[in-house]
């Protein structure tokens, strides 16, 4: 993106670009995710153990991307609502979008080496 974040650009992009991140973000935490999971760590851990390895650790790669990008935290969670169609909003429960993307990084790292 030569220095300059279009976030529309990167929004439009956002499934090919990161598609395992994508699998994750639109499939577990939907518009009806909290009647399917009680925390949002839970959906996370379902992901976890519905996926391929190699796909837990794609989308771990993914977020890596995602972060090194450089959007900013609103730009974050713009890429979360409309780019992944993901319906979890981190700063609702106090946490910024960098911080839950590396709390979620973490966790799909750790279960894969377990």
């Amino acid at each position: 993106m030569n220095g300059t974040i279009d976030i529309n650009i990167a929004i439009d992009n956002a499934a090919t670009e990161y598609p395992d991140l994508a699998q994750l973000l639109a499939g577990y935490y939907h518009q009806d995710w909290q009647q399917d999971h009680v925390t949002p760590d839970a959906a996370l851990h379902a992901f976890v153990a519905d996926a391929s390895p190699d796909t837990v650790v794609a989308a771990s790669e993914d977020i890596g991307r995602l972060i090194d990008e450089g959007f900013d935290e609103a730009g974050l969670t713009r890429m979360l609502a409309d780019g992944f169609d993901c319906n979890y909003v981190p700063p609702a429960n106090g946490l910024t979008t960098v911080g839950w993307l590396s709390h979620i990084r973490e966790v799909l790292r750790t279960s894969v080496a377990d």
